[in-house]
């Protein structure tokens, strides 16, 4: 038998879903593959505040188009707060397996 959501959890999901109950999330979570892309592109190593920059010139953008966006807490917790006011968010986490 599936679990039923609670009313919290249903509002919390309306939140990142669009008006067609989608959850159309713009995904800013690749921090390996990004800082690499940035570093080839700028002939500079890795910045940290690059990449920063990067999550929150694009939330700030392209969150009007999106129900949600996905961010990490390592580098995009600055884009979460540029991010539209309707748009949601999810936060990636990390698992450290033993």
């Amino acid at each position: 038998m599936p679990a039923e959501l609670t009313t919290t959890q249903f509002n919390h999901l309306k939140q990142l879903s669009n008006d067609d109950n989608v959850i159309s999330a713009l995904a800013l979570d690749q921090r390996g593959s990004l800082k690499k892309m940035i570093a080839s592109a700028s002939g500079e190593g890795e910045s940290e505040e690059v990449i920063i920059d990067f999550k929150k010139a694009i939330s700030e953008e392209l969150t009007k188009y999106a129900s949600s966006i996905l961010l990490d807490p390592e580098y995009g917790l600055p884009a979460a707060k540029k991010r539209d006011s309707k748009s949601g968010l999810l936060l990636s986490y990390e698992k450290n397996w033993v």
